[in-house]
């Protein structure tokens, strides 16, 4: 640990970034901060999705604990505001001409512009800009990379842009667009005949799609903006589970700060936590195992990530704690280290709380009185 004085002034220097009105966020959740997590009283909410084809009822049974998170999350994508906007000039976009008139990327342009202002820093030297390259088409993607002269290594998904990547050092957003309209399986090859499909209407193709479609940029953007939270270092001990799970949470939050009230926590709670997949069950072991990457895109990491994200943002001091715990790893070198530091626990202690979470969601699931 370093000395107190320096750690103090790395603490200083997160917090001039902080709103007011996060400020007053981050006192509430840190007030119930030790407030235990309970299963009871659950809840029965149903939504209609905002976007999609979907059958009603979409009905589900929540816990305390999450509806208190849903609350919080709910107050936090409202109220944000940003003391540190960050600059329109920065972002340069190579869209090809077959997705230039998607509404999947029109929507996912608007929570990105969102997403850009929950983690951002103040312009320095070293802000650079960001290319974000769109297309249906392996050629197109591949030759916009080339351009730019980076090499990125595709080998774990057989040289080809699935869906969304951040490459070459975080400086690249690669979306293909295809690959989120057409792909329904892990191994399902990308075909010619899928790039030449025309978009299906949103109204026509499943919520849960349609609402994992159009976060892709705001997710990918999550990862280029934590890089520039530490100047590009990323220190080996960092979990998969935190990344990821910090980029799905800011990409619900981005979505339903641009939607103007369309849209609600509760909706991307409800369509991502709960509809998306069975990973209550299916990612059942501890989140400590989810430290590293898995080898299947959208793999554990991601969902079980993401609710621990929700919880560590909700009740553990907001957006401004998770800026002061990069602050810090940028002098401790360390993730382990910083996150003690921030949120006065181990890592382990709070994977352990958020396995709690995790069991109250799948108890609700099937809960009977």
């Amino acid at each position: 640990m370093k000395k107190f004085f320096r750690a103090t002034l790395v603490m200083l220097a997160a917090t001039s970034m902080i709103s007011s009105s996060s400020l007053a966020l981050r006192s509430s959740s840190h007030s119930k901060a030790q407030s235990p997590l309970v299963l009871e009283p659950t809840k029965v909410v149903t939504i209609k999705p905002p976007y999609g084809f979907y059958v009603a009822p979409i009905r589900v049974r929540l816990s305390k604990s999450e509806v208190d998170i849903i609350r919080r999350l709910q107050n936090l994508a409202i109220n944000w505001d940003s003391a540190s906007p960050p600059p329109v000039n920065l972002i340069r976009w190579r869209i090809e001409p077959s997705a230039i008139n998607s509404p999947t990327i029109a929507l996912g342009i608007e929570a990105f512009h969102a997403a850009r202002a929950f983690l951002s820093v103040p312009v320095n030297d070293a802000t650079k800009s960001i290319v974000i390259i769109i297309g249906r088409t392996q050629a197109y993607l591949r030759q916009q990379v080339n351009l730019l002269g980076c090499q990125p290594n595709l080998a774990l998904y057989e040289g080809e842009y699935i869906m969304g990547a951040t490459i070459c050092n975080r400086s690249v957003i690669v979306i293909n667009l295809t690959g989120y309209l057409f792909l329904r399986y892990l191994g399902q090859p990308i075909t010619m005949t899928m790039e030449q499909k025309p978009e299906p209407p949103i109204s026509a193709t499943s919520y849960i799609l349609v609402d994992r479609n159009i976060s892709a940029l705001a997710h990918e953007w999550t990862h280029v903006a934590r890089n520039r939270l530490t100047d590009g270092f990323i220190p080996d001990n960092e979990p998969a589970w935190f990344r990821e799970g910090l980029a799905e949470v800011v990409s619900g939050l981005s979505r339903v700060k641009a939607s103007q009230g369309r849209m609600t926590y509760l909706h991307f709670h409800v369509i991502r936590m709960r509809k998306f997949s069975n990973w209550p069950n299916s990612c059942g072991a501890n989140l400590s195992s989810f430290r590293d990457n898995s080898k299947a895109p959208g793999g554990c990491e991601y969902l079980r990530g993401a609710s621990a994200l929700e919880l560590l943002i909700a009740n553990y001091g907001g957006l401004p704690r998770i800026v002061a715990l990069y602050s810090h790893m940028r002098e401790s070198g360390d993730f382990l280290e910083s996150f003690r530091y921030t949120y006065g626990m181990t890592l382990s202690q709070f994977e352990r709380r958020a396995d709690n979470l995790a069991r109250y969601i799948s108890q609700a699931e099937h809960y009977r009185k």
